[in-house]
């Protein structure tokens, strides 16, 4: 069998096209792309994956009840995986399925499961991961510490910059650094 090019193309990209074939049919073909200008382009480009909600995927979430079901899988038919017993637990969205209803999330250990989108609120609170995280009164290491902050303990996100989140948490309000914190990019 002869495939044949379409006579309709003009002379001049017929050799290209030709080319491309050929590399296509010996299995030689290497596609690049240009690199993003900056570290800003790269985060947009990534950040323009969106999921059945227009929403970004991935992108962090928090619990919006005292109990939240976490299921098996995106249907009130599945078992319950997990029970979480604490409003304003942050989450990260890496599904969505395609009626736009349930979310698969993972929380802070890895684990994943779905759970219904009506249990979910935008992003607002993150959580500590470790313990005796300070809270200093600006965004460098060697700024006044304000506070010591435990593992577990939920915080109201202000802003984040340069890898530091302003953060208040029980009448306190100083910046952390963001690797210790769950709940934000």
């Amino acid at each position: 069998m002869f495939l044949t090019m379409p006579s309709i193309l003009p002379a001049k990209r017929l050799p290209i096209l030709m080319s491309i074939f050929a590399c296509v049919l010996a299995g030689l073909c290497v596609v690049s792309f240009p690199a993003p200008a900056s570290a800003a382009a790269a985060n947009a480009a990534a950040k323009a994956v969106t999921g059945y909600s227009g929403l970004p995927v991935p992108r962090f979430v928090n619990l919006k009840g005292d109990t939240t079901n976490g299921r098996v899988g995106p249907s009130l038919d599945y078992p319950v995986r997990y029970v979480f017993n604490r409003k304003g637990l942050p989450v990260r969205v890496v599904a969505e399925t395609p009626d736009n209803v349930w979310r698969k999330v993972e929380d802070h250990e890895g684990e994943t499961m779905w759970i219904h989108q009506s249990q979910l609120v935008s992003s607002g609170t993150v959580l500590v991961l470790e313990d005796g995280l300070t809270l200093h009164a600006q965004p460098t290491g060697e700024s006044l510490a304000r506070a010591r902050l435990q593992r577990g303990v939920l915080a109201r996100i202000d802003r984040c910059e340069q890898g530091w989140c302003q953060l208040t948490v029980d009448g306190f309000r100083g910046w952390a650094p963001q690797a210790g914190l769950w709940g934000v990019e």
